[in-house]
């Protein structure tokens, strides 16, 4: 960038998971209801997203200028965006990111303490960017019952990939067996609440909810296949298809 901005690179988050997190609820809720106020609630979310690295290294005392700068423009970005949001669309889609707050300063704060690798605070992340989904879709034009159902799959299939991975990746590094069984316990219960939400809500909306909920018990089953050595990258760029497929399917469902 220019020498009034910082470097990009210093700007963009390095966490290739949390671009997912952020992606797979904005492209959902433009998929499910697009309009030009859910468009600029996505801008608005981005331009927050990638207002953090700098936001972070002000508060921890790093005052450089052009660090400032970045946080200053991405701010207004965020702020006019979300504005315009609201000039266009009727002000319910406030309900929804109303709801998430606690989620977002929960994940803000665990940020400035870089304590965000904890599984907790990586579902609160996960919960607060599902809360994105469901405002684009109410902006949209849809009940907020809709907007509910939407958020609830987005944190469920997020939160179940994410204890997946970490399972994964702790047994990779050797843990301690009692904290691996707590991982594996925590797959379990996330990806049978996965399965048994579709089941309950999406089976039964045609061939879309029923190809959606096979993909869930698909998913579990991934989940108990038995560990086999995987490169970290390899395993995010696989679970970063995975979710792919899934926005796809789900989206389907949705509809």
């Amino acid at each position: 960038m220019t020498k009034w901005l910082p470097p990009l690179r210093s700007i963009l988050p390095a966490e290739h998971g949390s671009w997912f997190m952020l992606g797979f609820p904005l492209v959902l809720g433009l998929l499910l209801r697009p309009s030009l106020a859910g468009l600029c609630l996505g801008l608005a979310a981005i331009s927050f997203f990638l207002g953090r690295p700098p936001l972070r290294r002000v508060l921890l005392g790093q005052r450089d200028p052009a660090q400032i700068r970045a946080l200053l423009l991405l701010g207004a970005l965020a702020i006019a965006f979300g504005i315009l949001a609201l000039v266009i669309a009727d002000a319910r889609f406030l309900l929804p990111l109303a709801c998430v707050a606690p989620l977002v300063l929960l994940a803000l704060r665990a940020d400035l303490a870089r304590t965000t690798r904890s599984l907790a605070v990586e579902m609160a992340a996960q919960g607060a960017f599902a809360g994105l989904a469901a405002a684009m879709l109410v902006a949209g034009g849809d009940p907020l019952l809709s907007a509910l159902r939407a958020w609830w799959f987005v944190t469920l299939v997020g939160s179940a990939n994410l204890a997946h991975v970490r399972r994964w990746l702790g047994q990779a590094h050797g843990i301690e067996p009692s904290d691996l069984r707590r991982r594996r316990l925590i797959v379990h219960l996330l990806h049978a609440l996965l399965v048994g939400s579709s089941a309950l809500l999406l089976a039964t909306r045609g061939l879309a909810g029923a190809l959606w909920t096979g993909w869930a018990v698909l998913l579990y089953l991934r989940a108990l296949a038995p560990y086999r050595a995987v490169p970290a990258r390899t395993l995010g760029w696989r679970e970063g298809g995975l979710s792919v497929i899934g926005l796809a399917l789900l989206w389907r469902a949705l509809l």
